[in-house]
Order: structure tokens, then sequence, then C-alpha cells
């Protein structure tokens, strides 16, 4: 890492600490460098995600990226994975509903070093990708994509539910993003989708960035919520709380947290005590908390499945019922469904397995 021996300033390598495979260049906003300086450098909680270490994402590369998610199988459109399907009975009416994932760009502000995209965001264009997805190939979907997949949801009327993410879409160009949520607020008034999430970082690792017409955009969608990734109270700066603040204010959004535990960044019961009562208190409803997923560039991040049960296991008793909306889930590899993690000593469980919603077994380390 460069350093500037007189003022110790950590200047971002770019592509040249990116991932074998390409992807995830050390790319860093000034407001996350000034936050990482003042809580730690490198060591720190802020510097452990957005700071490459070469020597340890690259121990264990396979030549083919990882998809633990299974998504690039189940893109049925550019950008629009389609997993968790609904259905539709007999008489053509529905029994239940499905939901969609529309991965719209492959890019962010700052790429964090765990991310579960790692195999194409970030992707610099002349570097040719392994995976099938649409945000694999190109920085942004064509007006043709972006229609074809308006024209996709429209002849799936199992589908209700739309959650836009990347990349970080709020990242997006105003144009190119106005002409996505508008067609889906169009479909929403219609009555073809009913609920709209916009999955984001940027209010935490680059608040300066988001502009007026980001929050008069999301204004537009019925009851918008917004899913921002929070790991660490330290992300919870004053810009930060006021861009969030905003949006439940201008956008009228229901803003919800999305954290992943992480090894040196948030694994004890007092990082996690903090960051859900601070997050409780300015308005942001806890969701979920992820196991980290199994992508070769993370595992030196990952908490030891038992570690974690433990730390969940002393951290719920000591939270309010507002602030312990959170679950504890593993987004299952390889299978289907966000598995949620039970609240051991409330119950004796057998944490050597589990079952996904197809009712395949999965064991545990």
């Amino acid at each position: 890492m460069k350093r500037n021996t007189k003022s110790q300033e950590i200047i971002p390598r770019g592509t040249k600490a990116a991932l074998p495979h390409g992807s995830l260049p050390e790319t860093i906003s000034l407001h996350l460098l000034k936050l990482i300086k003042e809580t730690g450098g490198a060591r720190g909680p802020i510097g452990r995600q957005f700071l490459a270490q070469p020597n340890k994402e690259k121990r264990f590369y396979r030549k083919k990226s990882a998809d633990p998610l299974v998504e690039d199988e189940h893109e049925v459109a550019p950008g629009l994975v389609y997993k968790y399907r609904g259905k539709v009975g007999k008489n053509g009416k529905v029994i239940y509903y499905g939901r969609v994932l529309w991965t719209v760009t492959r890019f962010c502000a700052s790429y964090c070093r765990f991310c579960t995209r790692g195999r194409e965001v970030g992707l610099p264009a002349y570097i040719k990708s392994e995976s099938k997805a649409a945000i694999a190939q190109k920085p942004y979907l064509t007006d043709a994509e972006i229609d074809k997949v308006f024209r996709y949801l429209k002849e799936h009327k199992e589908i209700n539910e739309v959650v836009l993410s990347g990349g970080d879409p709020l990242t997006a160009p105003e144009p190119y993003l106005t002409k996505i949520i508008a067609g889906l607020v169009q479909l929403q008034k219609e009555g073809s989708i009913n609920i709209i999430r916009v999955g984001t970082r940027l209010p935490v690792s680059n608040p300066m960035s988001i502009k007026k017409w980001h929050y008069q955009l999301l204004a537009k969608i019925k009851n918008p919520y917004l899913m921002v990734h929070i790991n660490h109270p330290a992300e919870l700066t004053d810009k930060t709380i006021k861009v969030l603040n905003k949006f439940r204010k201008i956008s009228l959004a229901t803003v919800m947290s999305q954290s992943v535990l992480l090894k040196g960044v948030n694994d004890s019961v007092e990082v996690l005590y903090e960051l859900f009562e601070k997050m409780t208190e300015e308005g942001i409803r806890p969701y979920y908390v992820f196991q980290n997923d199994p992508v070769y560039w993370a595992q030196h991040m990952t908490v030891p499945f038992k570690r974690a049960v433990k730390i969940w296991e002393k951290l719920r008793p000591r939270l309010s019922g507002i602030a312990a909306t959170a679950r504890f889930v593993i987004d299952t590899p390889f299978g289907f469904g966000k598995i949620p993690v039970p609240e051991g000593k409330a119950w004796e469980v057998d944490y050597s397995h589990f079952f996904d919603y197809k009712k395949k077994k999965h064991l545990l380390k």
C-alpha cells in the first residue's frame, strides 16, 4: 500500500489491487479515506472493509469465479435474477407472489472487499468476464435491454416485488436511473408490481454524492424501501445520518439496514449492540445480518459459524424488541433461501446442519 510518509496518507491502488480475475479495484471515496484514518487505519473496522489485502484475497483463488447465490443461472432478462419464483394456479390466479433482483450497474462509489458479486462488480471494460450476467458484460444496460425487463415484468403477473441492485444503483447517472425508476413506477401504477426496493451503500461510502434528484426520484415510488448496507457504528457519521433522514422525510422511504458479520470489523457483542441501538435511535430498521458468503476473496473475513452463534446468543437478550428486528441469516450457498439462525439457549438447537426452502440439507462447519 502506498503511503505518504509525512501524512500517512492512504493512496488507493485502483486496478493494481484488484482481484486476480480483475474485479473489485481498490477504489475508495475521500469520505471513507478520512473515516479509515480516524478509526485505526488499515487494521481498523473501516480499513478492513475497503483496503485490499491481495495476498489474502488471492490465497484461495479459483479460475472460475464464485457465484454462491447462483444468480447467473437464474437471470431471465438483462440483469433480472428470478430465483424466488411465484406461482400461478390453473385458473390463472396468483397462488403466491415471487420477487426479482435487478442488477442495473456494476459500479460502486467504493468497493467492499467481501462483495458477494466480486466476480463482476468493478470489472474494467477491457476485461472479459467469465460470468454470463448482463452487468458483467457492460457497465450499464441499454434502453432495449431495460425495455425487455419491463416487458418480462408485465408478462409475469406473479411477480409483485423488484429489488434494484448492482453494483450500487444510486451511483448510476440521473437519466439512466430515472428511466428505470420511472418504468417501475408506471408498472406499480398499473398494478403489475407492488413493491420496489433500492439497495445501496452510497449514503455510507460517499454521502456527499447523494443529490436532490435522488430524493425526488425515490419519492415517485409508492412506499419506497431503501436497503442500506451498514456494518459498523462508525459508518453512521453525521453526514450519513443526514442523508438517510432526508430519504425518510423527502422520499418517504422506509430505511432498512443490511449488515454482514465480518472478522475484525463487527464480530463482537459490543460493536453489534452499539450498531443496532444507534440505527434504531436514528429511525433505521435493522433487517438482516448475514453470515459472510463463501467467495474465495473473502474467506479471511469470515467469522466461524460456531463463534457467530455465540455472539448472537449474547447479543439478542440485550436488544429491545425494536432493535432486535434484525435476523441473523445464512443466504444459502448453492441453495434457496435466507435461512434464519435460531436464537440459541432459548431452544436446544442442532447447529450441525439446516434445510433450505427446497428441503435441501446443508452441513455447517
